[in-house]
């Protein structure tokens, strides 16, 4: 009997002390959320130029808004990734990052800064849509995306009053809704623990935010680096200018394979009015050869062979281009390359915008029969992009028809030339 006595006292102690730690849990789930709005007033409301939103919804709405500065797509969760195609008359060049990291992407403390990718890009000869069987240049390798930003690059009207009760009306919110659900989570064995809370509140803390905010801010501005550092290949079809005859039957596959480093820094500013600048500048080294930068090939069914004969052969093999060069003549160096791009968006009428699109590259290569010279490429453009929207009105996808001019330094053979193409990419959007 007192044996039975002893253990019923037993479970009832463990009950009280059972019941006891719930009940402290829920008063340090309160303590906690307490604690976090008052924080988030007192941040808020510190003086005038403090900062509009809190820390959790200013890096929600930076990521979200480079996300869309990229991709153009606002249900796109991984930031940093980014497609695009551009079609002109001697070749097609294609860019896109299947694989992205966020740095603390799932961390309340820390700002949304670096984005880690793995990346690809190439070109191709313009004979079919994605034609890989003559002259192919590609890319792959890794990505590191800096942001650098300030929340002061954020500015917003001050004529609008900022809401520091909003915090402590949230907190009463979750309390509230806390205390009412707590048995239906106790049923479908989902208690929340202090994490869950913590989550919740800056999650429901963004959300009024954004719908408060959202007409306030009047400019923003995003700057940020791209390292690319990776593996570049150049596929060329060459026949042998010193022994014509045995290599026009079957053009010599030559691969120029080397590492590529770029690096890149990317300025945005953007006005609530739509008025958009975009400025881009990029130095990059490869390795290249006096064909790197020459586009211009001849027909594989005209070639001419032979020293001293005006015999002209035609071979039925196909459409496809080759080059003609010395082969003990074709060095390879690693040459730079520089580049230049501004993009305006100008708004027209309501919710309308028409983009300009400048740009200017020089691109090394090495003089064609020499071993050490250096020769320059200049492309010069201009483009003007119109986006177009779907059935809601969001932007979806750039058509950019664009004129591009091409000329050469210290390369006498080089041929100046001048033609149209069009362009298909995802949009600078408007992020406000």
């Amino acid at each position: 009997m007192k044996t039975k006595l002893l253990l019923l006292f037993l479970l009832g102690c463990a009950g009280i002390v059972f019941g006891q730690e719930k009940r402290n849990e829920e008063l340090d789930i309160d303590t906690l959320l307490i604690k976090l709005s008052k924080a988030d007033s007192i941040f808020v409301a510190k003086d005038e130029f403090s900062p509009l939103v809190s820390t959790y919804t200013f890096t929600q709405m930076v990521k979200k808004d480079f996300s869309l500065l990229i991709t153009g797509a606002a249900d796109n969760t991984q930031v940093g990734k980014y497609a695009a195609l551009s079609v002109d008359k001697n070749e097609q060049s294609f860019s896109f990052s299947p694989i992205n990291y966020v740095v603390h992407a799932d961390n309340f403390s820390k700002p949304f800064k670096h984005i880690l990718a793995v990346n690809t890009s190439g070109k191709l000869n313009n004979n079919g849509f994605f034609d890989f069987s003559d002259r192919k240049k590609l890319q792959v390798g890794g990505s590191w995306t800096a942001l650098w930003y300030s929340k002061y690059f954020y500015n917003f009207s001050k004529k609008y009053p900022k809401h520091s009760e909003l915090y402590g009306l949230i907190k009463d919110k979750i309390i509230d809704e806390k205390n009412s659900k707590k048995k239906l989570d106790k049923l479908i064995n989902k208690e929340k623990d202090s994490n869950d809370y913590k989550r919740l509140y800056h999650q429901e803390v963004e959300k009024y935010e954004n719908t408060v905010y959202k007409n306030y801010w009047t400019t923003k501005i995003l700057a940020w680096t791209k390292l690319d550092i990776g593996y570049a290949e150049d596929k060329l079809k060459i026949i042998d200018s010193i022994n014509v005859q045995k290599s026009v039957l079957d053009p010599i596959n030559k691969n120029i394979r080397g590492g590529y480093f770029s690096l890149s820094g990317n300025i945005f500013y953007g006005l609530k009015n739509g008025l958009i600048f975009y400025l881009n500048g990029q130095l990059s080294y490869s390795r290249k050869t006096s064909l790197s930068e020459i586009f211009s090939t001849v027909d594989w069914n005209r070639i001419q062979y032979g020293n001293g004969t005006n015999n002209t052969v035609y071979y039925d093999m196909g459409e496809q281009s080759v080059y003609i060069t010395d082969l003990n003549k074709l060095k390879k160096r690693y040459k730079r390359d520089i580049s230049v791009q501004l993009l305006c968006f100008i708004p027209v009428g309501q919710q309308n915008l028409i983009g300009l699109d400048l740009g200017y590259q020089n691109k090394e290569f090495i003089t064609p029969g020499t071993t050490t010279f250096t020769s320059n490429k200049n492309i010069y453009s201009v483009g003007i992009m119109f986006p177009l929207k779907d059935k809601d009105g969001k932007t979806t996808i750039n058509i950019e028809p664009f004129w591009r001019s091409t000329s050469f330094d210290n390369y006498d053979a080089g041929i100046d030339e001048s033609f149209w193409g069009v362009k298909f990419g995802v949009p600078l959007n408007q992020l406000f």
